[in-house]
């Protein structure tokens, strides 16, 4: 398994590998360890579900630390009740070209000291907030990041967008939020919740079964958009990193 992560790598500037709790199917954590350290990685990234505790627990005993802490809030599209469009100044709306440098301001005033990466102390704070600049960027120009985009306008002014790629597993289709912030003077609107709705209709278009959006627990607005228009909380994961030069043999 190849757990070597280049972008990561070279925006920090040290050799980065991310996993999830799959890396430890066929190891133990001390084997994992030691792979870490046999590979002359720097840092690691661990995504782990919370259900494994055993992985969890044993990476916090080597010396790796939480760093955020996320529900997968999910919405079946084969039961889906009907929503009322927007009747004010508010457009939802897909995506053009020529939104693309309002989309990436919003993302610089929204994802400052945001996620796993600005809770971390090591890295630069100009480089966590770039990783989430590139990404919207990276959302706007290639459909392999993001597949589709909305956007909340308001007289042609970007107000919030959501990023979405579709997946397939096990022969289901489904779209998963990449990315999506709203710009703060336009925060309390239910942006999301309406932006969530058009994704819905998109969804159901292209036949997914459902639609899902990873949110930080402790994102409490966006967390109740989301459920306003019938997310549930489908699974917990948790964030650590290890440095291995801090890490406990």
């Amino acid at each position: 398994m190849e757990i070597f992560s280049k972008i990561d790598s070279d925006r920090f500037g040290v050799k980065v590998g991310k996993i999830t709790e799959s890396f430890f199917d066929d190891r133990t954590v001390e084997d994992g360890v030691d792979y870490f350290m046999a590979n002359k990685f720097d840092l690691i990234f661990a995504r782990i579900d919370y259900n494994r505790l055993d992985i969890i627990n044993g990476l916090e005993k080597h010396g790796f630390t939480l760093k955020d802490t996320q529900y997968t809030l999910r919405h079946n599209l084969l039961d889906i009740e009907k929503y009322s469009e927007r009747s004010d100044e508010y457009l939802i709306r897909e995506f053009q070209q020529s939104d693309t440098d309002m989309i990436v301001d919003i993302a610089k005033i929204s994802f400052e000291y945001y996620g796993h990466y600005a809770t971390d102390k090591r890295l630069s704070r100009k480089d966590c907030l770039d990783a989430y600049i590139d990404w919207t960027y990276n959302s706007c120009v290639n459909q392999n990041v993001a597949t589709k985009i909305f956007v909340a306008d308001k007289n042609g002014e970007v107000a919030g967008y959501i990023a979405y790629k579709e997946f397939l597993r096990n022969d289901e289709k489904y779209g998963a939020g990449v990315i999506g912030a709203v710009s703060p003077e336009h925060r309390g609107r239910g942006l999301f919740s309406d932006i969530d709705i058009a994704g819905f209709k998109w969804g159901i278009t292209n036949n997914f079964t459902w639609e899902e959006h990873n949110v930080l627990c402790d994102n409490i607005a966006v967390f109740r958009s989301h459920l306003k228009v019938g997310f549930k909380p489908n699974n917990f994961m948790v964030t650590l990193h290890g440095w291995m030069d801090e890490i406990n043999l």
